[in-house]
């Protein structure tokens, strides 16, 4: 894993939480310990799950209109989607109810991985939480 990587991670200044949009999990020793891997209709093992602060799994669908539509789109809102699951992890470190977190690494099959960070990036009230590294 390059370096340039391992200096994004660090939380912005402010305060948003790093969302990394990834095909595998990093395996530097150094991640994990504050960060979330979030998995994305994606298995790994139990040693990859290894020494992170949460884990989580979203296995929603990512049809064949994920990332056409606005974050607004009739068809669109209400379908417990990504950017809402990343919402409500957000709101409950916010409130304490779990152990706060520095970066999110969303973990997807490589043909996905595009399609979600598109996605994800045109969600404006995520983006009030989060920050994408450049």
């Amino acid at each position: 894993m390059s370096t340039s990587l391992m200096k994004q991670s660090a939380k912005p200044k402010d305060g948003r939480i790093m969302l990394h949009v990834c095909t595998s999990v990093p395996d530097d020793a150094a991640y994990g310990h504050k960060d979330a891997l979030l998995l994305v209709n994606t298995e790994v093992t139990e040693e990859q799950k290894a020494k992170w602060q949460h884990v989580w799994r979203w296995g929603g669908v990512l049809g064949p209109e994920f990332g056409r539509h606005s974050a607004q789109c009739v068809c669109c809102v209400g379908q417990g989607g990504l950017s809402a699951f990343l919402l409500a992890q957000a709101q409950q470190s916010v409130l304490g109810r779990c152990e706060p977190y520095r970066s999110v690494w969303v973990i997807c099959c490589e043909n996905e991985a595009q399609k979600v960070r598109n996605r994800l990036r045109k969600e404006g009230f995520l983006n009030s939480f989060y920050q994408f590294p450049d």
